[in-house]
């Protein structure tokens, strides 16, 4: 394969006309043209139809051209690479993780993300609000839920547990549930996401049951859900990695431990890019080696 007859090629294709391809490849117009009249003798197809206004790719054309983009791209990636890797890792990684998580998981992640590479800093915003990394000009972001926006590259972390708790004062006061039906008739600490559903999905075996019970107070704070928890105002449906203190002091208790609630994944998302920073794609894969190690509660 001739790369640079190939690379001629792309870039004609890419700028739209042979002049354009020239320029930026610091060749004369007339050698861009052979070589591409030569390509096409090679291969022994036409791969552009020319006019004095436009250039058309033939069918052929279109499928050499998107097999000749990736190559490309993915040797200069390549040569990027084995560049930066003679290179101190440098610069500054910026991020926004969900409160909550980063206070009981990214926080010693990143800590010792940075003993390891010395070189780098990270700039950490801890926030509940949605985030869009690309118009605020984020290298990546955590997400608590499946994530919706396909603009986005995600890379799952873990998955967490979330159990139904209440304190013992409101059991005493309104009952304790012994199937999720019962509990359209509770009294619901509701945290509002746009991430997670505003409903509470069980399962047991076979068996789902959904319920969505009525709340008088909703929160975008998890921590604070649990405190309006532990303080009688109702149930909460809390990440076990938040609430297990309590479960063990008594000031929480388990309610229907026999149904499983559904479990929340955690995602690293960051923008798609052709050629990806060096810092990012190490924070990506150091996040997913040890991402298992440092959740502290059950992991899927």
């Amino acid at each position: 394969m001739d790369l640079n007859a190939a690379l001629i090629f792309v870039r004609i294709v890419e700028k739209g006309s042979f002049t354009a391809a020239a320029a930026s490849l610091g060749m004369t117009k007339a050698t861009v043209s052979r070589r591409l009249i030569d390509l096409e003798k090679r291969l022994g197809v036409r791969l552009l139809y020319r006019s004095t206004r436009q250039l058309t790719l033939s069918e052929e054309g279109e499928h050499y051209f998107q097999r000749c983009s990736k190559a490309l791209e993915e040797l200069a990636e390549a040569e990027l690479q084995l560049s930066a890797s003679q290179q101190e890792l440098t610069g500054t990684l910026k991020m926004a993780v969900p409160i909550e998580t980063g206070q009981l998981v990214m926080a010693r992640m990143v800590a010792d993300f940075l003993q390891t590479y010395p070189g780098l800093k990270v700039e950490m915003e801890l926030t509940n609000r949605e985030v869009d990394p690309i118009s605020e000009g984020l290298d990546c972001i955590v997400r608590i839920g499946e994530p919706a926006d396909s603009s986005l590259v995600a890379r799952r972390l873990w998955r967490t547990d979330r159990l139904l708790c209440a304190a013992p004062s409101y059991l005493a006061r309104c009952g304790v549930p012994e199937h999720p039906e019962q509990l359209t008739h509770h009294e619901r600490v509701a945290v509002r996401s746009t991430f997670l559903r505003g409903s509470w999905d069980f399962s047991r075996g076979e068996q789902r049951i959904r319920v969505e019970p009525e709340s008088r107070f909703r929160v975008n704070n998890i921590t604070c859900a649990r405190e309006a928890a532990k303080a009688g105002l109702g149930l909460a449906a809390l990440p076990a990695m938040l609430c297990r203190e309590e479960l063990e002091r008594g000031e929480l208790v388990s309610v229907l431990p026999q149904w499983r609630l559904e479990t929340v994944p955690i995602y690293l998302l960051f923008p798609e890019r052709r050629f990806m920073p060096r810092k990012l794609r190490v924070f990506i894969d150091f996040m997913a080696e040890h991402a298992q190690r440092y959740a502290i509660d059950r992991l899927i």
